[in-house]
């Protein structure tokens, strides 16, 4: 636990029905692991466990409504039992009820977010005056965040052959995830937690750090991702992918004076961001939508279809995340 996303999509397409005996805890844990400071994005585990939950509290209506319960004291047995008084629900179809609830929970989560003041999802990087210069230089920054995710990729496969290989139960792998968390809360506290939370460091004070800084800090992000996801500590990697590899962008920026800062940013973070996501249509959109200006919208747009012609005949995305459950 917390039960993976990709399990549970896995478990429903396969019958329909799921493990609903620890959905409580499916709902606590991903808050325990994403406050620990673990450099993972929260997005996987908060889909997963607000994915179990709707399932559930949709198969659990279901029974109450139906009349199933005889009497009360049944009814209210059948409503605090977790894996009890569920009834098999038709698949899901957009129809216009679904839509409708769709529209729902948008504005509820519009209007939570603003009553509760909370800050916008989006961080600008900055402003960006690209031009012909900069153009020229596309397909080259291309290419070489397309190296450099490689190089990044296979150091995150070796890492992870080597803690997998030394460390073989699960307790102790849990272990090790923590150790390596604590580690990075004392020395460099930045790499913690998701990408998505310190976005705001590569807009303000980041841009000004030396380029040895940035690239050490998004090497070791990188790895204390790795480190996290193979030892049972679950959540996402694209915010954390994509804050280590916007700060090698920086880095790069800083050895190329007189060039658009932000379009160097721009065009490596989206480029060996795909190359290690393997997934170059959710790097250059998340990108475009969260952190680069509306001018850089035609170069993410250009970059990602580049990408994805690269990553097509490079062949299927190797595996860098041990998938197999460590905690059930």
């Amino acid at each position: 636990m917390p039960k993976p996303l990709g399990l549970i999509r896995a478990e429903l397409a396969h019958d329909g029905r799921t493990d609903y005996r620890f959905v409580g805890l499916q709902l606590l844990l991903p808050a325990v692991i994403l406050t620990s400071g673990t450099s993972l994005g929260p997005e996987a585990t908060l889909v997963s466990c607000t994915l179990l939950f709707g399932q559930w509290l949709t198969e659990k209506l279901a029974y109450l409504t139906a009349g199933s319960a005889t009497n009360t004291r049944a009814w209210w047995r059948a409503a605090l039992a977790p894996h009890r008084g569920l009834a098999p629900t038709a698949r899901l179809r957009w129809a216009p009820r679904t839509v409708a609830f769709l529209a729902v929970g948008l504005t509820a989560f519009y209007w939570t977010c603003r009553w509760g003041g909370e800050p916008s999802v989006r961080v600008m990087l900055g402003a960006s005056r690209w031009g012909h210069r900069e153009l020229a230089l596309l397909l080259p920054l291309i290419v070489l965040g397309w190296c450099l995710g490689h190089l990044e990729k296979a150091a995150m496969m070796a890492l992870r052959q080597v803690l997998l290989g030394r460390v073989r139960q699960t307790g102790a792998l849990i272990v090790v995830g923590g150790v390596a968390i604590y580690a990075a809360t004392l020395w460099l506290p930045a790499i913690n937690f998701s990408g998505m939370a310190n976005f705001q460091l590569l807009a303000t004070s980041w841009p000004a750090r030396s380029v040895g800084f940035l690239a050490l800090a998004a090497g070791l992000k990188l790895a204390l991702l790795t480190i996290c996801l193979n030892t049972g500590w679950l959540g996402g990697d694209i915010f954390p992918v994509l804050f280590a590899t916007t700060a090698q962008g920086l880095a790069l920026s800083h050895l190329m004076p007189g060039v658009d800062a932000l379009f160097v940013v721009a065009v490596l973070a989206i480029s060996a961001g795909a190359t290690i996501l393997g997934e170059p249509l959710v790097a250059g959109g998340v990108m475009a939508a969260l952190f680069l200006p509306g001018n850089l919208a035609l170069i993410s747009v250009a970059t990602t279809a580049l990408m994805s012609l690269l990553e097509r005949r490079s062949g299927p995305p190797v595996a860098w995340v041990r998938r197999r459950r460590l905690v059930e």
